[in-house]
């Protein structure tokens, strides 16, 4: 082994470490800022995780269709989320109480909305940077759609 692979193993430890820092910071932030909002935690998560989570990817997705890099920018879009479907989902429903309610149910339906959109607009070759963010749309139906569920 050289010095050149084994200094890379303290930054990339120390990078976990801030990651996971930071992670439990945002979790906590969420916690605080759903009461104040009147939204339980779960519709908190939904709500705002996407945007912090999720709007570097979508940027790279709307670069790469500009340059004709459609395969590209939903290969990375869809490889995100299901990272973010799984790991973080199965963690979640491990280790904290989840009741699956309308809010829930609600997310589920608008995100196949938004997939099978997605899907029939990429098999008809029709993705363009202004198809790709009219899918935004869908998480303004699903934000909109909160208001009756939780009134």
């Amino acid at each position: 082994m050289t010095s050149r692979t084994c200094g890379g193993w303290p930054r990339t430890i120390a990078a976990v470490a801030v990651i996971f820092g930071a992670s439990q910071l945002f979790v906590r932030q969420l916690d605080a800022i759903g009461p104040m909002l009147g939204l339980s935690s779960a519709v908190t998560a939904l709500l705002l995780s996407p945007v912090a989570t999720e709007l570097t990817e979508i940027m790279n997705a709307v670069i790469w269709v500009r340059q004709g890099k459609t395969r590209l920018a939903l290969a990375n879009i869809s490889g995100a989320m299901m990272i973010q479907a799984t790991v973080p989902s199965g963690l979640g429903l491990l280790f904290t109480d989840w009741e699956f309610d309308g809010a829930l149910l609600w997310a589920g339906l608008v995100t196949m909305a938004a997939v099978v959109y997605l899907l029939l607009t990429m098999r008809a070759h029709r993705l363009t940077p202004g198809r790709l963010a009219f899918a935004a749309f869908f998480y303004l139906v699903f934000a909109v759609g909160l208001v009756p569920i939780l009134g």
